[in-house]
């Protein structure tokens, strides 16, 4: 297919190969202009406050016949962008200071021959701007601008719908949202307007498809809930006319939020095309004056409220506690409180900015009234098994006047328990010792409330608490049960070897490992039976190795330490060790070095060891210290170099003389190397002498004189 691509000549930058946050809407239109020939029109629009890069140079638009299979792809640069005006309707209104769009359009040239299906004009990008809310991952989901080209469509070369307006750019919380969405048709046929769920396209690892992917594409993931496609924003859910375009709804949150629009054009009751425009909304606090405030409904033995307000956009405020009785009785303090002469109903007025041109008022009525409510509990524990102890919780609330008309339980404990129940006389399962907390709240048939807390002890036995083993060395004592509760009843078995019988933590000094049974009881008809071990060792069983035990300076040990029922280690001296808290250290030792470790128990058991690391010392001479009787310094990157190697070496010095005995090089460190030149100047190739001194580690010292030979 032949393709003829309109050029826009103004480059801005060049593509962008990196993750994007700046798509914020798009559209694809086409154009017939006869003989096949159809004019493609795709406008991007980007955030320019919080979004990046800039627009795609050049964009790639993808045409696909209906097996999505590609047929054609059209280049095309960049034009010159605008930034939308933020314009708001509303006088009181102020525009936000952080939103901000640009809009570009590319234009192309493309050959469509009639083919069964028709086409599908795409241009692809990812990703979405990080602030939209309600749909999943916007800062991986892409978008698909679309235009979809029925067969009939292109046998009868018809122009798609246009839509005539871009939605605002900012709109207003709270504020009715009533804009005309509607499109033309150069053809004057047909349209019908609908909500439709934008399209995913491209990905974050794939920001810029080139060309873009064939289809079919799938729809964004709503945040679900509250926003699905009959609900885009919240609040007064957007609702489009479907036969003029005229869009409405309420924005009660404020934040970003994609919204899709499609148009499809009729002729003669048959479908030809369908227009798809994929937008965000910015709902911003557009400061008008807001009044919002909180009081009780109901205040009960009291004439004293307290107001919150809850306003927003201004500091000025106009407060009438009797609207519509005694209008005398006001303020203007920013949340006053205010006493009432007697119980009634009273009507609450609050006027944000009064006087103003733009102000905002609030109402609420409260109900001021006596208190005849008085909660009281009864608790009983009747039963007890695996599952945990019966909690009966009896209502004995009374109200004389007018009577309880609901009841709110909340029971609270240890392990986060939360149990909740609105019947007057429930029942609870306590699954874990402790202390809880049940709080009941009785609500009168005046709207009058009274609450109640009762703290009590759970009667399950504390046994998860109970260690299932210990260890000792033989002849200690150990406490069984150090976190006891001694609210209940402890029997222990066997008892020769206890501090006592009954005690609640009783201590043991058994000779060899024995199992301890224990019941315990009371505080309720719970009744617990568990074991635990106490193991006897023996310290002698403290077993230290080194391997190697005997290795030369530079090299390293490792230790290790196993004894019985050890929960840890520690080793000292630990300034040559790896670590000295675990079982198996790493030693690299400079001298000689016993290490002593200590077996860590549960009993306080004490088992020390210790293992000697011998180091030794090399001579300080061949191997360890090595000079070279040759090298050959011709750039094959092998043996290029004379320097001495010695990895004990701890002081050293060596020079280079000629045959007329002129000093021609010398060095005082392991990285110095002659490079065979003298000067800059390459030296003949023939005998040198030399003159070394070393001081090992283990402070010998070495001297020695010798030839070198140069080769070449």
């Amino acid at each position: 297919m032949r393709l003829t691509v309109l050029l826009f000549l103004f480059f801005l930058h060049g593509i962008p190969a990196l993750y994007a946050t700046h798509i914020v809407g798009g559209e694809i239109t086409y154009e017939c202009l006869g003989d096949q020939q159809y004019r493609v029109r795709l406008t991007v629009y980007r955030d320019c406050y919080n979004g990046e890069p800039w627009f795609d140079n050049p964009a790639y638009i993808g045409v696909y016949n209906a097996q999505w299979q590609l047929v054609d792809s059209l280049k095309i640069l960049v034009s010159p962008d605008d930034t939308l005006p933020i314009i708001l309707t509303n006088p009181c209104l102020v525009a936000p200071p952080n939103v901000c769009v640009h809009r570009t359009t590319y234009e192309g040239l493309v050959n469509l021959p009639i083919v069964e299906g028709g086409y599908s004009i795409v241009y692809q990008r990812c990703c979405r701007n990080f602030l939209i809310r309600n749909i999943i991952n916007p800062l991986a989901t892409g978008a698909s601008f679309i235009a979809e080209i029925s067969e009939r469509a292109l046998m009868e070369c018809n122009s798609s719908a246009v839509f005539n307006n871009w939605p605002p750019v900012a709109i207003c919380v709270h504020e009715p949202i009533d804009f005309d969405h509607s499109a033309s048709d150069a053809d004057g046929d047909s349209l019908v307007y609908r909500l439709c769920t934008p399209l995913t396209g491209a990905s974050d690892t794939w920001p810029i498809p080139q060309p873009p992917n064939p289809g079919p594409y799938q729809e964004v993931t709503w945040r679900d809930p509250p926003y699905d496609l009959s609900n885009m924003l919240g609040g007064d859910p957007l609702t489009i006319d479907v036969h003029t375009g005229f869009l409405t709804g309420i924005p009660n949150m404020l934040g970003n939020y994609v919204v899709g629009i499609c148009v499809d054009e009729y002729r003669a009751g048959q479908i030809l095309s369908t227009t798809r425009r994929d937008f965000q909304y910015n709902v911003a606090d557009c400061g008008q004056p807001v009044a919002s405030f909180f009081s009780p409904e109901i205040v009960c033995d009291t004439l004293r409220v307290s107001f919150q307000n809850q306003s927003t956009s201004t500091n000025v405020f106009r407060w009438y506690f009797d609207w519509g009785g005694d209008l005398s009785q006001t303020s203007s303090a920013f949340a006053p409180v205010f006493v009432y002469p007697d119980t009634g109903y009273y009507t609450i007025a609050l006027i944000a900015n009064p006087g103003g041109v733009c102000s905002d008022t609030s109402y609420r009525e409260i109900h001021l009234t006596e208190s005849f409510a008085d909660a009281a509990i009864d608790l009983q524990f009747p039963d007890c098994d695996e599952q945990g102890a019966l909690l009966q919780a009896t209502d004995l609330s009374v109200d004389d006047v007018f009577g309880i008309a609901s009841w709110k339980w909340r029971l609270t404990g240890p392990h986060n328990t939360l149990e909740q129940s609105m019947e007057q006389n429930p029942d609870f399962t306590l699954i874990h010792p402790g202390v809880y907390q049940l709080m009941l709240t009785i609500t009168s048939a005046n709207g009058c409330t009274n609450t109640l807390t009762i703290p009590f002890k759970s009667p399950v036995p504390p046994t998860a608490l109970l260690a299932d083993s210990l260890a000792i060395c033989s002849g200690d004592t150990i406490a069984l049960f150090p976190g006891s509760d001694a609210d209940f009843t402890y029997s222990w078995s066997p008892a020769a070897t206890l501090s006592s019988a009954t005690s609640p933590n009783p201590l043991a000094f058994p000779q060899n490992t024995t199992t301890y049974t224990v019941e315990i009881s009371g505080n309720g008809p719970c009744v617990a039976e568990k074991e635990v071990k106490v193991a006897v060792l023996n310290p002698g069983e403290l077993v230290v190795t080194a391997s190697p035990a005997t290795l030369l300076i530079g090299e390293s040990s490792q230790l290790e330490a196993s004894f019985p029922g050890a929960i840890g280690f520690v080793w000292e001296p630990g300034n040559s060790l790896s670590a000295t808290n675990i079982y198996n250290p790493v030693a690299t030792p400079t001298d000689s070095t016993v290490y002593f470790v200590r077996a860590l128990l549960s009993s306080g058991c004490d088992p020390r060891g210790m293992v000697l690391v011998r180091v030794l010392y090399p001579e300080c001479d061949e191997p360890f210290v090595f000079f070279p009787t040759a090298f050959s310094p011709n750039g094959d990157n092998e043996n290029d170099e004379l320097r001495l190697e010695g990895s004990f070496v701890k002081d050293m010095y060596w020079a280079i003389f000629n045959r007329w005995g002129q000093k021609i090089f010398e060095a005082d460190s392991p990285d110095d190397a002659w490079d065979g030149t003298y000067q800059g100047t390459p030296q003949p190739a023939e005998t040198y002498g030399y003159y070394l001194r070393v001081v090992c580690a283990n402070e010998q010292e070495l001297v020695k004189k010798g030839n070198v030979t140069l080769l070449r």
